[in-house]
């Protein structure tokens, strides 16, 4: 497995992680682009050539939004979005930023016990920000 910053040549994998993951939520070929050519900054686990894990951040000003992660299902459970996790933080910190934050989805503890494992914090609650399901609004600060 290795990880690494990825390009829009990936756009492909993505956007089949992103169906496999998410379903009728899932970010499509065009919203991906989009990200990409806003600045925003993919990381990807690759098995040989593909990509089976992502997650994506956008940074602005001094923070970094992470927007999505998403590992597909047969490679879950292996340590997978925690190394991205650490892989975008290490990157943000040598680019001056030490503060992330996130939603997600108030009734995934999977996800939530993934962002506290990395030392997320939970600072509010966005009512209604999953078609209907609370989002808790997460920080962390990290020197």
């Amino acid at each position: 497995m290795t990880f690494g910053i990825l390009s829009s040549d990936s756009l492909q994998d993505l956007c089949e992680i992103e169906r496999q993951c998410f379903g009728k939520d899932a970010w499509n070929f065009n919203m991906l682009e989009s990200e990409f050519k806003s600045g925003s900054v993919f990381f990807g686990a690759k098995d040989g050539n593909k990509v089976v894990g992502y997650v994506c951040v956008k940074t602005i000003l001094d923070e970094a939004d992470i927007n999505n992660v998403a590992v597909l299902p047969e490679y879950r459970r292996q340590g997978i979005a925690q190394k991205l996790i650490n892989c975008l933080i290490s990157y943000c910190k040598t680019n001056g930023i030490y503060k992330f934050t996130l939603e997600v989805n108030a009734n995934n503890s999977a996800a939530k016990n993934l962002y506290k494992k990395t030392g997320f914090e939970t600072a509010g609650v966005r009512k209604g920000y999953y078609h209907g399901e609370d989002a808790e609004i997460m920080w962390l600060s990290v020197n």
